[in-house]
């Protein structure tokens, strides 16, 4: 690290539905960042104007010789959707240093300074992290934010397993208890539109054998069973609103109608849980059913499902033994109340920064312990 530059701290969180980032600067204050997931790059020569008016990280944009690469907000003109299937590491280089030039922009970083950046990435991705690695440490030689200053990032990295900022948290809220996490097995049950990731912490230690990546997301059963619905691809938003708002009754603008969705609703979570429960009934309940261990619900079909899931737990007596990871979450819904004007048409954006969250608060804890030891 240059000790005359200025140092950020970063964690990046790159869902599918968007990317969550938390940041500071070394002595400064925590923000919060939300960012499209789209990518798309151009020639320079093909690309007849650009807007840079508005927040940087609506505008993120950047050269490199004669190719630009849009982020977020900006990629949307140049592509027609975003692929719920495809491997978050193939973009993820991407759309770190877009972040990484809107925040710079926003704070007024120099053209050079250090960055600690921590990423989350799906446990069965993990192996593509050196790939992502010199991806991302090439980009950070050079790189022009809205072709205005050429930024150098000295850029240290480090990767976590998705959900291991549910376990962070999970974590602190039971030594405030007076409980040690180490005297229980602890499941985080990351349920995403893409896939599924479950975490298996045992002793406090990841037991790899038992997480995985690979079991379903929500989106197929979600698009199989709207289409036995009768629900058109043009009405998945609003099914999509009616889910996490438990209110069936929608304004369907294809239609110029409000349209009642109560019977797709329950194809839906009946597709999506039939779909989870011999993953459950394999691994999870077992667990459960000692009494020793408990499971940890999180990620954007977590909260979609949220009762469904709860009365699966229920009917077989393991309430006690459940938790809900954007539970009890009080600080970081303020600061994305605060921050992030999103918020007020994205009301779970709070439950989906939980995990990066949880990655940010132990990004400080180890930078403090490094500066501490010093």
């Amino acid at each position: 690290m240059n000790s005359h530059a200025p140092t950020l701290l970063l964690a990046c969180d790159l869902g599918k539905s968007g990317g969550k980032f938390f940041y500071k600067l070394l002595h400064g204050q925590t923000h919060a960042l939300w960012m499209e997931a789209e990518v798309a790059q151009r020639e320079a020569a093909g690309v007849e104007s650009i807007s840079s008016g508005g927040r940087p990280q609506d505008c993120a944009w950047y050269r490199n010789s004669e190719v630009l690469t849009f982020v977020g907000k900006a990629a949307q003109r140049f592509v027609d959707y975003n692929s719920f299937k495809e491997d978050k590491s193939l973009k993820a280089p991407e759309r770190i240093v877009g972040a990484l030039g809107a925040i710079a922009k926003t704070e007024g970083l120099p053209n050079r300074f250090d960055a600690v950046v921590w990423v989350l990435l799906p446990i069965n991705e993990l192996a593509t992290r050196q790939q992502i690695s010199s991806r991302l440490m090439a980009l950070g030689q050079g790189f022009r934010f809205q072709d205005e200053v050429e930024y150098r990032v000295n850029l240290t990295l480090s990767f976590r397993p998705e959900g291991y900022g549910i376990y962070v948290q999970r974590k602190a809220q039971l030594q405030q208890a007076g409980i040690s996490i180490a005297q229980r097995t602890t499941w985080i049950e990351m349920l995403g539109h893409r896939n599924g990731t479950q975490l298996a912490f045992e002793t406090g230690t990841l037991n790899t054998a038992k997480s995985t990546s690979k079991f379903p997301g929500f989106w197929d059963s979600f698009e199989k069973a709207a289409n036995a619905a009768g629900v058109s691809v043009t009405e998945y938003d609003v099914l999509l609103r009616a889910l996490e708002t438990r209110q069936a009754q929608q304004y369907s603008v294809a239609k110029g109608i409000s349209v009642d969705f109560s019977a797709a609703i329950d194809q839906v979570e009946a597709a999506y849980l039939a779909s989870l429960e011999s993953h459950f009934t394999d691994y999870l309940l077992p667990s459960l059913a000692t009494e020793k261990g408990d499971v940890v619900l999180a990620g954007g079909a977590a909260y979609l499902m949220r009762e469904p899931l709860r009365q699966f737990f229920e009917e077989r007596g393991f309430a006690l033994r459940l938790s809900f990871a954007w539970e009890h979450q009080e600080a970081l819904s303020q600061l994305v109340k605060d921050q992030l004007p999103e918020a007020v048409e994205l009301p779970s954006l709070p439950m989906r920064m939980t995990d990066g969250f949880g990655l940010f608060q132990a990004l400080l804890g180890d930078v403090n312990r490094l500066r501490v030891g010093v």
